[in-house]
């Protein structure tokens, strides 16, 4: 009782705005990297689904790499190795190289969610949508990605919390960020238990979050979809 009044309470109560002024940067740069990722997974899933000649090979190697490759490589190719031999590339901003990653990393797990929910909608919705006149364009938005988006969403919903999580990847680079205030505070006030069990519980609550409204929206879709 003594630890937690005397300790872990007067240290939390410095190290929480801390963690609170990474917390804008984590949400930042997860929720940038999110929305990129999911414009890039759909485009990557609609190149293979139907196989487009010249870019489906190339889809098929770009999700290889990113889904067999830890994603700090990738981070520190990135950010320390392309420079080297791109010129342009000197001086990209931390926050910028860190959405990038995580965009494509991502990227890669989201398109395969959303083409095994596309090829899960029955063949004779594309039949009939081509039947009364759809073009392929009228038919993926009006009918068929409606449809896939239910089964979707929980995968999807599972790589924005990968996005968080991996977020923290961030540290390693100097992003002060949840994880990058919690090691530098650690670092100096070596209090290493009472630091992480914190940050810990900033990662928990943003899950905790993100599986309500996770619901909400199943829900949501799912009534919209039966009406």
């Amino acid at each position: 009782m003594a630890y937690l009044t005397e300790t872990f309470l007067p240290y939390a109560k410095m190290l929480i705005p801390l963690l609170l002024e990474g917390l804008w940067i984590t949400i930042y740069v997860s929720a940038a990297a999110f929305v990129l990722s999911i414009v890039l997974g759909a485009v990557l899933a609609i190149i293979q689904h139907f196989k487009i000649r010249g870019l489906h090979q190339l889809t098929k190697v770009y999700v290889s790499y990113f889904r067999g490759t830890p994603l700090l490589i990738q981070l520190f190719l990135f950010y320390y190795g392309l420079p080297i031999i791109f010129e342009a590339m000197k001086g990209c901003p931390k926050h910028v190289a860190l959405i990038v990653c995580l965009a494509l990393n991502s990227a890669a797990y989201i398109s395969e969610s959303i083409r095994g929910a596309i090829d899960s909608v029955d063949q004779g919705q594309y039949e009939a949508s081509l039947a009364f006149g759809m073009t392929h364009f009228q038919m993926m938005t009006r009918i068929i990605l409606p449809q896939a988006a239910v089964a979707a969403i929980p995968p999807i919903t599972n790589s924005c919390m990968d996005i968080i999580k991996m977020s923290s990847l961030g540290m390693t680079i100097g992003i002060q960020d949840i994880m990058g205030e919690a090691q530098l505070t650690a670092a100096t006030y070596y209090k290493t238990f009472e630091t992480y069990i914190l940050a810990a519980a900033f990662y928990w609550i943003l899950a905790v979050i993100l599986g309500r409204v996770q619901k909400k929206i199943e829900k949501r879709i799912s009534t919209a979809y039966q009406k």
